[in-house]
């Protein structure tokens, strides 16, 4: 048990901004600090950090508290496991208190938290083999040492070790510390052979890299051949089975590391090896991640987006290289990345010129080579197809869609400017094509909307106001009967929603949801317990339950973020009705107290929309 001086100490010496500034690029706004959410993808900063009230909100996903609440939410980590990760951050030194403890309470953990203990101890297993055993040093240290060019600082820093080749090293030492073969193999560190009814390691003869999340902790492994003559017998990269730490599509190898310096230059380089990243920071490059060599998903790229808009892509030269930087370019301009492409005419790779140029040398180098998507598709145009008048048709056609994918208005024209210089194509002619490949994707839009919504008016709804009556519903349905307070009475969640719909005149704005709602107002709704050992409760509607949906409980902080979320939807029904009313002004050819009357009930609701946004801390 942690002492209250202790954790005392440890409230009183963090920095919530400096923490959350960890995994949150934050931005000083007044005395606040502003960033994107990290529980949601959003174009727009909710999230506020207050230094001086040492807490944080995050309006889009209507969670907020103290430094440890944050840690919680975004690292679920346990309120000790925050305590601890801020105690070692800050080097303070926690003195546990002996405690009087059910034994059953200790023997039984979180499977989540056996997962972590397995994979730290896993870590710690592959470095002393690497650094102190024999086969370790003569296979495992020299590839990484004589053929890779790494020192041992760099080794060290990135937690470098090696797998031994003997079938069930691992597997063997850890049932001897005491770990569970069915979390081992549940970790995907021990795997069970059927045919000779024995388990035996994942990782075998390979030289080990340990994967880190955002806050240290090992969550899984990639591990490289060191077979020179394998003859295809061996898979070149193994990388950890996909568990519930372990989700290689969402993870950043490298980025627990690079982070920091990431926010300070503002900008990253992504590389595609786990080498590529280890060479670059040895020769001083650190703001470099890489996407551990699968391919580039949009769950990446978010994540480098809540550090910064700028990247670098940092791709290896030869053809499979460049293809997969021409595949990741609209991925990048479609979430209005600042995005620049290294051009590698001789097939070289990161790794290679890391250890060719000195850090000067080289971030002079890239700069000289990067180059904006259209220059960098011109260069791979000249380099495969010169002189080719249909492949150039092609090109003129691939690069107006990849404009066509950034949102803004301005960077396009900006773009279609550009391709017509670098293209030396008429910019008349650019338009004119661009126009009709806006015009075609319109289209397509338009009727693949008709298939799927065939009954949607006009006057339908924006997509922001269908999506928070989808979240008031689930809402509904999972918190209906919770008891909150409001003054000094108790009611219900359901007897809120309809006491602010009465008084403010709201309605759902789809009949399907209006109905529903009106059923459960009506008592309709029965309750269904499913799974009583996990003590979650499920509201359905028989219509409703016919489409499978079943919704769990959530409990914390169920008034505030009710509240938040009904004055959101105020605010929808608000803006929209300020639409409407400036819509009827603008078709009014009545007299002139008709238009006053319009004027002054758009003034009377524009302050209503300003009074909604001071209640939501948003300032217009």
């Amino acid at each position: 048990m942690i002492s209250k001086e202790t954790i005392k100490r440890i409230f009183s010496v963090s920095c919530i901004e400096e923490v959350i500034g960890d995994f949150v690029s934050l931005k000083k706004s007044g005395i606040n600090y502003r960033g994107l959410s990290p529980f949601s993808n959003e174009k727009t900063p909710s999230l506020i950090v207050s230094p001086t009230k040492k807490i944080w909100k995050d309006f889009s996903s209507g969670k907020g508290g103290n430094i440890i609440t944050f840690l919680m939410e975004h690292e679920h980590f346990t309120y000790v496991e925050s305590l601890h990760y801020l105690a070692k951050k800050y080097e303070i030194n926690i003195h546990e208190q002996e405690e009087k403890t059910d034994i059953s309470k200790i023997i039984k953990m979180d499977h989540e938290k056996n997962l972590y203990l397995i994979q730290d101890y896993a870590k710690r297993f592959f470095i002393n083999q690497l650094c102190f055993t024999k086969e370790g040093k003569e296979k495992g240290l020299s590839y990484l040492m004589k053929q890779r060019g790494l020192n041992m600082k760099i080794i060290h820093e990135f937690e470098l070790g090696y797998a031994p080749s003997y079938w069930s090293s691992f597997t063997e030492k850890a049932l001897k510390k005491g770990f569970k073969i069915g979390d081992l193999k549940k970790s995907g560190l021990t795997v069970f052979n059927k045919k000779s009814n024995n388990h035996f390691d994942c990782f075998r003869q390979r030289v080990i890299f340990p994967i880190h999340n955002l806050s240290g902790m090992v969550i899984g492994f990639g591990g490289r051949t060191i077979e020179s003559n394998s003859n295809n017998q061996f898979i070149k990269y193994l990388n950890s089975s996909e568990s519930n730490l372990f989700q290689k599509s969402k993870i950043l190898y490298g980025l627990f590391q690079a982070k920091t310096s990431i926010l300070k230059e503002n900008f990253c380089y992504l590389v595609e090896g786990y080498t590529d990243v280890i060479s670059l920071h040895q020769s001083g490059i650190k703001n470099v991640v890489s996407s551990s060599g699968t391919a580039l998903t949009l769950d990446q790229i978010l994540l480098i987006k809540k550090f910064t808009k700028t990247i670098v892509l940092f791709y290896d030269g030869d053809r499979s290289g460049v293809q997969a930087s021409l595949r990741g370019i609209n991925m990048f301009l479609e979430q209005e990345m600042n995005l620049r492409i290294l051009f590698l005419s001789n097939g070289e790779d990161p790794d290679s010129l890391a250890k060719k140029y000195s850090s000067f040398q080289l971030k002079d180098f890239i700069e000289k080579n990067s180059y904006n998507f259209v220059s960098f598709k011109k260069k791979v145009y000249d380099k495969f197809h010169k002189d080719d008048p249909i492949k150039k048709s092609f090109l003129v056609v691939n690069i107006l869609n990849s404009i066509f994918k950034i949102p803004n208005v301005i960077q396009q024209e900006l773009y279609l400017q550009e391709t017509s210089k670098v293209l030396e194509l008429r910019q008349e002619i650019l338009i004119s094509e661009f126009k009709k490949i806006r015009n075609k994707r319109t289209r397509k839009r338009l009727d693949h909307q008709k298939k799927i919504v065939p009954h949607r008016r006009r006057d339908s709804p924006p997509p922001m106001m269908e999506e928070m009556e989808e979240k008031l519903i689930q809402f509904i349905l999972n918190h209906g009967d919770k008891i909150i307070k409001k003054g000094k009475n108790e009611i219900t969640v359901l007897e809120e929603v309809l006491h602010t719909f009465k008084c403010h005149n709201l309605r759902f704005s789809l009949d399907y949801n209006q109905k529903f709602f009106e059923n459960i107002c009506n008592k309709i709704v029965k309750k269904v317990k499913l799974n009583s050992s996990k003590k979650q409760t499920y509201y359905s509607l028989s219509k409703w339950e016919k489409k499978g949906i079943e919704v769990s409980s959530e409990e914390d902080n169920i008034d505030k973020y009710l509240t938040d979320m009904l004055l959101r939807y105020q605010l929808q029904w608000i803006l929209k009705s300020i639409q409407q009313e400036i819509m009827h002004f603008q078709k009014n050819r009545k007299n002139d107290d008709d238009k006053n009357n319009l004027i002054k009930k758009i003034m009377h609701l524009t302050n209503i929309k300003n009074e909604l946004n001071k209640k939501l801390h948003r300032y217009v």
